[in-house]
């Protein structure tokens, strides 16, 4: 072996391991929010006579459902690592968006107006429910529309 080939060598052992030290690694997982724990699961409100609005929560997916005597109704959509293959909204599977206020509510949803709610949990009625506080409206300069989801069993 000649110097001039040992000297290329040398650099590129160099290179490719500076390289890999410089390069960040990116872990998928790390960047996927959480849901909270205690507001995870089945939450439904009734909206009227035979219909429901449910509410899922997983550790990282949040997916809102109309139902009408007990089918589906419309299509409801999904935040977070699954995409609702029924759904025709274009928020569905998204990334989801979880940040907490001051005031102990979480935003929950897509990290677009209209599509985040506001959710903290409560007890109403002596049962255990998402208190919906309808800061939506409220950004809009109307009256809120205050709901409560009660857990599905």
């Amino acid at each position: 072996m000649n110097i001039k080939q040992i000297c290329i060598s040398t650099l590129t052992v160099f290179a490719i391991t500076g390289i890999t030290v410089v390069t960040p690694t990116t872990n998928a997982a790390a960047k996927r929010a959480v849901a909270p724990k205690s507001m995870r699961g089945t939450w439904q409100t009734r909206l009227g006579k035979n219909r429901v609005e449910k509410l899922k929560i997983t550790k990282y997916t949040f997916s809102v459902n109309d139902y009408k005597n007990g089918k589906v109704e419309g299509s409801g959509w999904m935040v977070g690592d699954k995409k609702d293959k029924h759904s025709t909204n274009p928020f569905n599977g998204k990334p989801m968006y979880i940040k907490k206020d001051k005031k102990g509510y979480t935003f929950i949803g897509r990290n677009v107006m209209g599509q985040r709610w506001h959710l903290k949990r409560v007890t109403h009625k002596k049962r255990q429910a998402l208190r919906d506080d309808g800061w939506a409206y409220k950004s809009f300069g109307e009256k809120p529309v205050v709901s409560y989801y009660y857990r599905v069993k």
